[in-house]
C-alpha cells in the first residue's frame, strides 16, 4: 500500500519485526498468548517477528492495542547497547516470559538513562577495579572485596543509612517498580558500560530490600564477566549473599556488638544496623561468631515465634527508593529543556512505561486526560 503525495506515491512504513517481538515480550506475553489476542495463528506471529511477512493494518491496530505502545515505537529502529547477562536468582522457578519481560524493562531503563544523560550529566560509574575469580574465590576474597568497596566509597565500618542513594551517587541506575513475579526480588546487569538494578516494589520490608540491593551490588562488582548458567548460578548466588552480608555488616565492627543469641537481643541489633535478623544470624555463622548449635538455636526461636518470613521491625524501616531518574526527568520537563511531546517522540515508548521506570507519579508525562462530567438530568 502507498500514499499519493503530490502525484508521487510514498510507501507506507513497515513495522520493524524486532520491535514487534520486543513489545510482546515487554508485556510478558508468550507467542501463543499473543496469537490468541490478535486472533491469528502462532505461525503468523513468528512470521511478523522474523520479517517473513508484515501484519495487515487491522492486525497492526490490534498489536498496538495489546502492547499499549504508540505506532512510532514499531517503525523506529532501536540502538542496541551491549548488555551483560542479567543475574536471576532462580533459573528454574522463574518462568521464561517473566525473564524476558523484565529484561525488556531493563533495556528501556537504559534507553531512558541515555536520553536523560543528553541533558543532565549522570554520575560517573565509580567502582574499584577488584580482581576476582568466581571459580576459585575464597570467602576471604569476598570479605576483602566488600571492605575495599567501603574504603573506595569512604563509608567507614558503620551502618549504611541509605544504600539506594549511595548506589545512585556512584553511577548505578536503579529502577523500583512492580514486577508481578513472586520469584524475583531484584535483578541486575551491565548495559552500555553502566550497571542497572531493577528491584521489586512488592518487597515491603526495608531491611530485605536493602539486602537485595547489596546482593545485586555483589553481582555487579564481582561477576561482570561471569557466564550465568544452571551450573554456575548456585556458586555466584552464595558469593553475592556473602558479599551483601560483609558489605552491610563489616566484620571488625559488627562482630564486636554480638553479645547475645536471643531473638530479643537481635531485635536491638536490627534497630541499630537495619538488617534482617535472619541475615545477621547467617553473618554470625559466616564469621564463626556462632557455632552450628547457636545458629540453630536462634533459627528455632524465630520459627517458634513465627517470624521467619515477616520479622519484627520490618515496617520500621521504609523501603529505600531511587530518585535519580525521577528527579532528572522532572528537571528536564519542568525547566523546559524538553517538552512532554519531545520526551515521547524521542523515546517512542508508552508514557506510562516511562513514568513507571523513572518512578514519577502516574500522569506526570501524559496530561492528556479527558475529564468525565456526568450529564445533569
Amino acid at each position: 500500500m502507498s500514499v499519493v503525495n503530490g502525484g508521487a506515491k510514498k510507501p507506507l512504513p513497515k513495522p520493524i519485526p524486532d520491535r514487534i517481538r520486543e513489545a510482546r515480550e515487554a508485556r510478558g506475553l508468550t507467542p501463543e498468548d499473543f496469537s490468541e489476542l490478535l486472533d491469528v495463528s502462532r505461525q503468523a506471529v513468528a512470521q511478523f517477528e522474523t520479517g517473513q511477512s508484515s501484519p495487515s493494518g487491522e492486525v497492526m491496530a490490534k498489536i498496538i492495542g495489546v502492547t499499549a505502545q504508540p505506532p512510532l515505537f514499531f517503525v523506529t529502529p532501536r540502538e542496541r547497547a551491549r548488555q551483560g547477562t542479567p543475574f536471576w536468582r532462580s533459573l528454574k522457578r522463574m518462568e521464561q516470559h517473566h525473564r524476558r519481560r523484565i529484561t525488556r524493562r531493563l533495556e528501556w531503563a537504559r534507553d531512558i538513562a541515555a536520553y536523560v544523560d543528553r541533558f543532565i550529566e549522570l554520575p560517573n560509574v565509580n567502582l574499584p577495579n577488584i580482581e576476582f575469580n568466581a571459580e576459585c574465590a575464597s570467602e576471604e576474597d569476598i570479605e576483602r572485596a566488600a571492605e575495599q568497596l567501603r574504603d573506595h566509597w569512604k563509608l567507614g565500618r558503620v551502618r549504611i543509612r541509605n544504600l539506594a542513594a549511595v548506589l545512585e551517587e556512584n553511577g548505578v541506575i536503579l529502577v523500583h517498580e512492580s514486577v508481578e513475579c513472586p520469584d524475583m526480588d531484584a535483578v541486575s546487569c551491565w548495559q552500555g558500560g553502566r550497571p542497572f538494578i531493577l528491584s521489586s516494589a512488592e518487597v515491603q520490608s526495608g531491611p530485605r530490600a536493602t539486602f537485595n540491593l547489596a546482593h545485586e551490588l555483589g553481582h555487579i562488582l564481582l561477576h561482570a564477566g561471569v557466564e550465568v548458567s544452571s551450573e554456575t548460578l548456585g556458586q555466584i548466588e552464595k558469593q553475592a549473599n556473602r558479599f551483601a552480608g560483609a558489605f552491610l555488616l563489616p566484620r571488625e565492627t559488627f562482630s564486636q556488638e554480638v553479645l547475645g543469641t536471643s531473638v530479643s537481643y537481635f531485635k536491638s541489633l536490627k534497630q541499630r544496623w537495619g538488617v534482617a535478623i535472619a541475615a545477621m544470624a547467617y553473618r554470625c555463622k559466616d564469621l564463626k561468631i556462632f557455632n552450628e548449635n547457636q545458629f540453630s538455636y536462634l533459627m528455632r526461636q524465630m520459627n517458634a515465634q513465627r517470624i521467619r518470613k515477616i520479622e519484627p521491625l520490618d515496617d520500621a524501616f521504609p523501603v529505600e527508593k531511587p530518585s535519580l531518574l525521577a528527579e532528572s526527568l522532572r528537571m528536564i520537563v519542568e525547566k523546559g529543556v524538553q517538552t512532554r511531546e519531545q520526551v515521547e517522540a524521542a523515546l517512542t515508548l508508552n508514557l506510562s512505561d516511562v513514568e513507571g521506570l523513572c518512578g514519577v507519579p502516574k500522569g506526570f508525562l501524559d496530561l492528556r486526560v479527558v475529564s468525565f462530567v456526568p450529564r445533569q438530568r
